[in-house]
């Protein structure tokens, strides 16, 4: 019984380490032993009491995991972490659908996306059909949910 106790809680302990002690070597260390517990249990107490173990140690891990994701992006190593912002720029719908038919240039090469000046301001644009040279000009033709859709004009 006490060998089935001291894997389980070193097996949890292990894996709150690994939280920490990024490398994947205590956790997977965690799992062996949690594995170990499971199966003390199974060959000391028989069947039953085994997937009793195995249903106790699951649902505890199972919970751990679950409050590890709500709690850890509002700690200060979480928040240090975690991306909080969008790394584009936010074009709202209206002004999508006010480019169509306006024209620009590719600053970089649209494989099929990349970015583009339309009337002055820069922005992360898809092109029809293909690829598109850095420094083509391009007319907008259309805005699809997200993106701006872009085709080469011809010169």
């Amino acid at each position: 019984m006490w060998l089935v106790i001291c894997l389980t809680v070193l097996g949890l302990l292990l894996l709150a380490i690994e939280v920490i002690v990024p490398g994947m070597i205590v956790g997977a260390l965690g799992l062996l032993a949690l594995g170990g517990a499971i199966a003390a249990a199974y060959a000391g107490f028989g069947v039953v009491w085994g997937t009793f173990a195995l249903g106790i140690i699951l649902l505890v891990v199972s919970l751990g995991f679950a409050l590890w994701l709500y709690l850890f992006p509002r700690t200060f190593i979480g928040r240090r972490l975690m991306l909080n912002s969008t790394s584009g720029v936010k074009v709202p719908d209206t002004v999508r659908d006010a480019l169509v038919g306006k024209t620009g240039i590719a600053l970089t090469s649209l494989r099929p996306s990349g970015r583009a000046e339309i009337e002055g301001k820069r922005y992360d644009v898809v092109a029809e059909g293909g690829l598109v040279e850095m420094r083509s000009p391009i007319r907008v033709i259309g805005s699809d949910g997200m993106r701006i859709v872009v085709r080469a004009e011809r010169a």
